[in-house]
């Protein structure tokens, strides 16, 4: 037989070689399994102060107030990006068999979305007799959810597992390029993917909403729902995948960016509320979309957000307590919390609103509603999933939970959420 070569000449039996060595061991890495688990809280802090935030009777200052903590809270959807990159690549890396991944993916994803699009959808409309329209509408809720105003997500993260073959064979090339000893490939990959992301970013939030009209009715319908695009959130995946194959070298990256990464979030952050209150003002209701994900300087403080929280996961994990034990069981329960926690929110401020009827100066205290609507949703829909996950067919309401069998550290697998 011919002989095959590789990316340097090398042939198949030396490549599989090379690549062999480079398959991560499967040890559960916990501040992974802690940076999920506090991004699922800062997502549920996101949309219950979304309640709040927007309405005419929040004073100026509670508006405000919100609004600083909104910014803080920004990275929650790009660290669920950041880890599903990041467990993909740990779990499959040198071994991926795409039909079988593709299928266990769908089961594990699309399969608690497409029941939760129902409960959704009979929830809104209880009363509406199931026939064909039926079928039709929850379909269409399926493919371009409005209900689920958070579903958008999962049409998103799919798009990664679709395509995450030609993210590994990239990722391989640069692995391999670099040499056992090297890292610049990756490294190297990461930059330049970082430089054409912020460039990306300019054009979502500059070019791309002025000059839409221009171009076919296709493309404008990409346009208008870009936040659904993999495209615009790649750079968060690839450095997830980035971290999981040089695992040792970005924690020592990210223990030592404790201080110019300061100074960059300091800088980001006060440039996003000085672009907010330009476009805001004086003016009630607050408009939170001036601080979209996709603009270059939300970029910037995103990623000093993420290099910081996962600095504090780093440091919560360095020994077992009762903060590593609790985000670290959040982060279990997070795919299937996620999906129900806008279902428990709506059901709390309808609740509230009955409440204000009564008592109207609860509009004095938005705030501190706000951050009470927060731990009593991230309790409830944790708490139910966790016993939705002890009943008979739960899996698949909840999506993958990882196993309590099989630990080196602490009983708990990692398992790719």
């Amino acid at each position: 037989m011919g002989d095959t070569r590789g990316f340097d000449g090398d042939t198949a039996g030396e490549l599989s070689q090379r690549k062999e060595r480079y398959c991560l061991p499967k040890e559960r890495i916990v501040e992974w399994d802690v940076l999920r688990g506090i991004a699922f809280l800062a997502i549920v802090l996101q949309h219950s102060l979304g309640q709040f935030a927007y309405r005419k009777d929040t004073s100026l200052l509670d508006a405000y107030t919100l609004a600083a903590v909104y910014h803080l809270i920004k990275f929650g959807v790009p660290a669920f990006v950041l880890l599903t990159g990041a467990a993909l690549v740990y779990n499959y890396y040198g071994k991926l068999n795409y039909p079988a991944f593709i299928k266990k993916r769908s089961i594990d994803i699309l399969v608690p979305y497409f029941l939760w699009t129902v409960i959704y959808y009979v929830y809104m409309f209880p009363e509406e007799r199931i026939d064909f329209q039926w079928f039709k509408e929850v379909g269409r809720q399926v493919l371009a959810p409005t209900l689920g105003y958070h579903f958008w997500f999962i049409l998103m993260i799919f798009q990664f597992y679709l395509l995450f073959p030609l993210f590994l064979k990239g990722l391989t090339w640069a692995k391999v390029r670099s040499g056992p000893f090297e890292t610049g490939g990756l490294n190297s990959l990461l930059a330049l993917t970082g430089l054409g992301y912020m460039i990306l970013m300019w054009a979502s939030y500059r070019y791309l909403p002025y000059h839409a009209a221009s171009y076919s009715s296709f493309f404008q319908y990409l346009i208008s729902n870009r936040n659904t695009d993999f495209l615009f959130y790649s750079f968060y995946f690839i450095f997830g995948a980035v971290i999981a194959l040089e695992a040792d070298q970005w924690q020592k990256i990210i223990k030592g960016s404790f201080r110019w990464n300061m100074i960059l979030f300091i800088l980001a952050y006060g440039w996003a509320g000085y672009e907010l209150f330009g476009g805001t003002g004086y003016s009630l209701p607050i408009n939170l979309n001036w601080s979209t994900t996709l603009k270059p300087s939300m970029f910037s403080l995103v990623c000093s957000e993420l290099i910081a929280f996962y600095y504090i996961a780093l440091k919560v994990t360095q020994k077992k307590n009762r903060l590593t034990i609790l985000t670290s069981w959040l982060g279990r329960y997070s795919y299937g919390a996620y999906l129900m926690h806008a279902l428990v929110l709506a059901q709390l401020v309808n609740f509230i609103d009955a409440w204000h009827l009564k008592y109207p100066a609860l509009n004095q205290h938005y705030v501190l509603v706000t951050f009470l609507v927060f731990l009593l949703v991230s309790a409830a829909s944790t708490l139910t999933c966790f016993i939705i996950s002890k009943i008979p067919f739960g899996r698949y309401l909840l999506g993958p939970t990882g196993s309590t069998k099989n630990s080196n550290h602490g009983g708990t697998r990692f398992t790719a959420q």
